[in-house]
């Protein structure tokens, strides 16, 4: 008989077996990991993040993630039953060692390791409609990669979530948040009728604990029950604060500039020509069934007194050991 566990109101069968999270003390692999221990999984990670707190304690092994020791991958994948890859880079950023490329042949390291490791099967995060992006470093990687999991003779699910919101590090969404608590107006690149599709984090941790127990081929987009404008998601997150802003259109260069400006104040990256177009084109929404469960609508509202506080620095929060040795956890 199947074992059923809860964890946040989602109900899941008990999992079995080893599985190896790549990035577990970071934003999806934390809950991916938290919901697989919580299931009575053995768990593991292999992570290059800088002295990032581990929640877990002795219920996660952590493994470095040096895409130059293949041998040492290979250990570290052994007896695994499943791979959730969440292994990214947001920035090109070649002075501090990685960009998008980079990205791809660490990818196909690591997928080669988990071949030679005989894993069962590979979860791999991507994201939505690489394929719609004009040659855009960022798409052409993630679409490359996807290519390099598909030939690699593993078994594979390939997630392509929309936008992730909850959870404690809610980059994206906080920090419009902050903006419209601390700014006169907030402009929406272009006209801000393009389409968002947030999706909660737990939903996403659920669907990929899910793939992981398939034996067949997949590629899946993850996206929430509701599509906004992007105009009508900065109006939601403003109503739900309780404030009045103007929000006003501007060009999205302007807006790039703006945000390069702000982020040499914050020490920050606060966003990227690639996010904004991608924004604009659209490849923040998904055109299949919904499989998200949980509500945008109701979530900003319930978390409205604490959402917008204090500014997330994301790339403070990404800082690597491009050595691949794990610091250690605070």
């Amino acid at each position: 008989m199947d074992r059923i566990f809860v964890v946040g109101g989602l109900s899941q069968r008990m999992v079995d077996g080893i599985h190896v999270v790549t990035g577990a003390l970071g934003y999806s692999g934390r809950w991916i990991a938290r919901n697989l221990i919580d299931s009575g999984a053995s768990v593991r990670t292999l992570t290059n993040a800088k002295g990032r707190h581990n929640p877990f304690g002795d219920d996660l092994q952590i493994d470095p993630l040096d895409f130059d020791d293949s041998e040492g991958l290979v250990r570290s994948l052994s007896n695994a039953d499943v791979l959730y890859n969440t292994y990214w880079v947001r920035y090109k950023k070649r002075s501090g060692g990685y960009d998008h490329s980079t990205a791809t042949k660490n990818s196909m390291k690591l997928f080669e390791a988990a071949h030679k490791a005989g894993v069962k099967k590979v979860v791999h995060f991507s994201v939505s409609k690489p394929h719609n992006a004009p040659d855009w470093p960022y798409f052409i990687g993630k679409s490359e990669t996807e290519t390099c999991l598909i030939e690699s003779g593993l078994n594979y699910t390939i997630l392509r979530p929309t936008l992730f919101f909850g959870g404690s590090r809610n980059v994206l969404v906080n920090n419009i948040a902050w903006l419209l608590r601390n700014a006169p107006i907030f402009g929406v690149f272009g006209d801000g009728s393009y389409p968002v599709q947030p999706v909660h984090i737990q939903d996403v941790a659920k669907i990929a604990i899910e793939s992981g127990q398939e034996c067949h081929n997949n590629v899946i987009d993850v996206a929430g029950p509701e599509i906004y404008s992007y105009r009508e998601f900065v109006l939601a997150i403003k109503n739900a604060l309780g404030i009045t802003r103007m929000i006003v259109p501007i060009p999205p260069r302007f807006g790039w500039l703006v945000g390069k400006v702000l982020g040499t104040i914050l020490r920050d990256d606060v966003i990227t020509m690639a996010e904004i177009n991608g924004l604009m084109q659209g490849l923040m929404s998904s055109d299949e069934t919904p499989n998200g469960q949980t509500r945008f609508s109701n979530w900003v509202v319930e978390n409205c007194d604490t959402l917008g506080l204090r500014y997330q620095n994301d790339l403070k929060q990404r800082a690597y050991n491009l050595t691949g040795r794990v610091a250690p956890q605070a």
